[in-house]
C-alpha cells in the first residue's frame, strides 16, 4: 500500500504557551497536538531551528504567529529524506 506523502509529519512546531503543529512538507497543520511519543521522537533524531526565513511565512501568518514570536518559537525537522517508506508509514501513526 502507497503512502500518501501529504500526510506525513515533516516538522513539529513548539510554540511557549500552546500545544505543538504537527506540520507536513508543504508546511500545513496535520495536527494541532503530538503524541508524547513523537516529542519523543523529535527530541531524539530530530533538527532543532528557529523559524524564521521567507519559507515559514505562510505559515506563521496562517497561525497568526507574531515576528517576535518567531525567534521564540522553534520547529525539529523530522525527516531527512533517507527513511524507507516503512519508517515514514511508522511516522505516521505517532
Amino acid at each position: 500500500m502507497k503512502i500518501e506523502h501529504s500526510s506525513i509529519p515533516y516538522y513539529l512546531v513548539l510554540r511557549a504557551g500552546w500545544a505543538p503543529y504537527v506540520l507536513n512538507a508543504d508546511r500545513l497543520v496535520l495536527r494541532r497536538e503530538a503524541s508524547p511519543l513523537l516529542r519523543a521522537f523529535a527530541r531524539t533524531r530530530g533538527r532543532f531551528a528557529h523559524i524564521d526565513g521567507v519559507a515559514w511565512n505562510d505559515f506563521s501568518d496562517a497561525e497568526g504567529v507574531s515576528v517576535v514570536e518567531r525567534q521564540e518559537t522553534g520547529f525539529y525537522a523530522l525527516i531527512k529524506g533517507t527513511e524507507t517508506e516503512h519508517q515514514l508509514r511508522l511516522l505516521v501513526t505517532l
